[in-house]
């Protein structure tokens, strides 16, 4: 198992695989009742709320400037990929984190918000600064290029909206095991 105490800090019930490479574990806070699978691959700062799951080839890439929050309840499906931070790719420079800075593409994102209950499925891809809003979904094979309203369900590529997610029954299973609603 991972070396909880390298962490910036860390909850209760927490598994982390041996399998992951957190590139930055000192900006890394993750709340209670987490597991986090094999070969999940991290760069970015991230803040992981209570009773969430990374499951296994899940990828969080931008850099240390860059930041994740997961709200309560959230899950990342194998092989979503998050690109919290990155070149815009339009042609104003080269690409690559190796090239010096003065000759980059523009840099685009910063930060990704996944709200309390959202799912976001099996190899669905989230652009920089992209907000996922409470308890919406993001079906697999996605990609998301634009923020998603709470309680949506959106897939495709691009994604887009598909219809409105339950939200009570989560709820009140959320309030039944602790949950301040």
């Amino acid at each position: 198992m991972y070396n909880l105490y390298s962490l910036l800090n860390f909850g209760e019930d927490v598994y982390i695989s041996d399998n992951v490479v957190i590139k930055n574990p000192k900006l890394m806070s993750i709340g209670s009742h987490v597991a986090i699978d094999d070969y999940f691959y991290c760069t970015v700062g991230v803040k992981i709320g209570s009773y969430c799951h990374i499951s296994s080839h899940v990828s969080v890439v931008g850099g240390k400037t860059a930041y994740l929050e997961m709200g309560d309840f959230s899950h990342l499906a194998a092989g979503a990929k998050l690109i919290v931070y990155g070149d815009e790719n339009l042609g104003e420079g080269l690409v690559s984190p190796v090239v010096p800075a003065q000759y980059r593409d523009k840099m685009v994102g910063g930060k990704i918000i996944v709200g309390a209950f959202v799912s976001v499925l099996t190899n669905a891809v989230i652009s920089p600064g992209v907000t996922i809003g409470e308890g919406a979904l993001v079906a697999a094979n996605s990609f998301v290029r634009s923020d998603i309203p709470a309680w949506e369900i959106w897939g495709g590529t691009p994604a887009y909206f598909i219809k409105k997610r339950k939200r009570d029954i989560m709820v009140q299973q959320a309030r039944e095991l602790g949950y301040e609603y």
